[in-house]
């Protein structure tokens, strides 16, 4: 019934003091999903036609850009196969080029950041409306899985970096509890502690449960392994890295409840997720161009290749056939379901190692880049782990870094290793890729 009420009263009324239209965006997009794949199609052409324009006439960058190919205006861009000859964005043309790329006429731009799963932090901006877009994006494709607007969730999820004031998490709390959800911290959980967040999951009794893949995997695990009764949600979704099927089934079987796998990226942040008839990844195609190309950059379907996307609404910084860091398969079939978005029939991403302890305590490898993105002053890093007592970790520093980032760091990573590990800061002027020519955010040799 709080769904209802939430989705239909309580939400509308926020959003009419909020100034926002999320609700409505959610209500279009979902009326999508009627559509025939043909008319998908033609309005992501429509949506990619007016976005070309504007960054033609509202960025200094992209004009520039597509002059090297020969792209002088909208009229060179006439079919998908044109826009696929514009040249690929990297991390790197973003950083050099960021104000060039921001548009001339943004205004109240969202600043965000990414947490650098290249050990590269990342920093882009959005407009207001292309924020709300995304959320309502979000909350479709968590809506057709069973966790969607107003669903009573519990989220084993990353915490906020730091310690919060007394006013900021009751604040919090009444947030979370509006939108009718519960917030474990998946950072601090270890095999220590790991019977508190069962007791956690049976107290609130979710409807359904988003989480991390790896520290759901690890307290199924631990679930089962100790034949501990667990509250069985009606869904369970995952994200944030690839999920495996060894994975899925011992996830699976913990709970006794389907899993759906997502993925995503804070650049766009849902991109595709699972159908419950047949767990097939449907890509967001209304809201974004998804395309996959090879190592000599031309596009290719059928096999794995590296993902690069393009936001239909982010007018304020347009991110255009812009490489993410992640790889994936695309495949040109139907799925069978009812859904009529395309497919993305696998996620070929990195996964992050887990940095251990003597005790048996774990630290997911995704702590590192959410913790390292607030410091402007880290241009590139990794964490590395040869002894079972002693965490090297690799910086490459600008100006900004000073002595107490250094002790912010230390103290972050101690409340989750509790005074365990040795931490070695070194300062480099460089970080060696691995033998295949990737950078790894975090090594463990154990």
């Amino acid at each position: 019934m709080y769904t209802a009420i939430f989705r239909h009263v309580l939400m509308p009324m926020y959003e009419l003091v909020k100034g926002k239209n999320l609700v409505e965006h959610i209500t279009h997009y979902e009326q999508h999903l009627t559509w025939t794949p043909e008319e998908l199609k033609q309005h992501q052409w429509q949506q990619l036609r007016k976005l070309l324009e504007h960054a033609f006439q509202h960025t200094s960058f992209y004009p520039k850009f597509w002059a090297k190919v020969g792209i002088h205006s909208i009229d060179d861009i006439n079919t998908m196969s044109d826009f696929a000859k514009l040249p690929l964005v990297t991390k790197d043309d973003i950083t050099q080029h960021y104000r060039d790329i921001v548009a001339n006429n943004a205004k109240n731009n969202i600043k965000k950041a990414t947490g650098g799963s290249t050990g590269q932090p990342f920093r882009f901006e959005l407009d207001i409306e292309s924020n709300t877009r995304r959320e309502a994006i979000m909350w479709r494709g968590y809506g057709w899985l069973g966790a969607g607007l107003g669903q009573k969730t519990l989220y084993l999820w990353g915490a906020d970096i730091g310690q919060p004031t007394l006013f900021k998490s009751i604040k919090n709390n009444l947030y979370h509890r509006f939108y009718n959800r519960k917030i474990l911290n998946s950072f601090a959980m270890n095999t220590n502690n790991m019977h508190t967040y069962v007791e956690e999951i049976n107290s609130y009794r979710p409807t359904a449960l988003v989480s991390y893949v790896n520290p759901l995997y690890e307290l199924a695990r631990f679930i089962i392994e100790h034949k501990i009764s667990v509250f069985s949600p009606k869904t369970i979704l995952t994200g944030a890295e690839p999920l495996h099927e060894f994975q899925r089934q011992v996830i699976e079987k913990a709970f006794n409840c389907e899993v759906y796998n997502t993925f995503g990226c804070r650049e766009f942040m849902l991109m595709s997720a699972e159908c419950q008839e047949h767990k097939k990844l449907h890509i967001n195609s209304d809201h974004l161009v998804v395309e996959t190309v090879n190592d000599i950059g031309q596009s290719i379907t059928g096999e794995s290749g590296d993902l690069v996307v393009t936001d239909l609404y982010n007018y304020g910084m347009p991110l255009i056939r812009y490489v993410n860091g992640d790889r994936a398969t695309l495949i040109d079939q139907a799925c069978g379901c009812e859904n009529p978005l395309p497919i993305m029939s696998s996620i070929d991403g990195r996964k992050l190692d887990i940095i251990k302890t003597a005790s048996g305590k774990s630290i997911p490898g995704e702590l590192f880049p959410h913790l390292f993105k607030e410091f402007i002053g880290i241009d590139k890093f990794q964490v590395k782990q040869s002894e079972i007592s002693r965490l090297q970790i690799l910086l490459i520093t600008n100006k900004h870094f000073t002595e107490q980032n250094r002790n912010d760091i230390a103290e972050e990573i101690n409340k989750y290793a509790e005074n365990e590990l040795q931490l070695v800061f070194d300062l480099v002027d460089d970080i060696p890729l691995t033998v295949s020519g990737k950078h790894r955010v975090t090594i463990c040799e154990l």
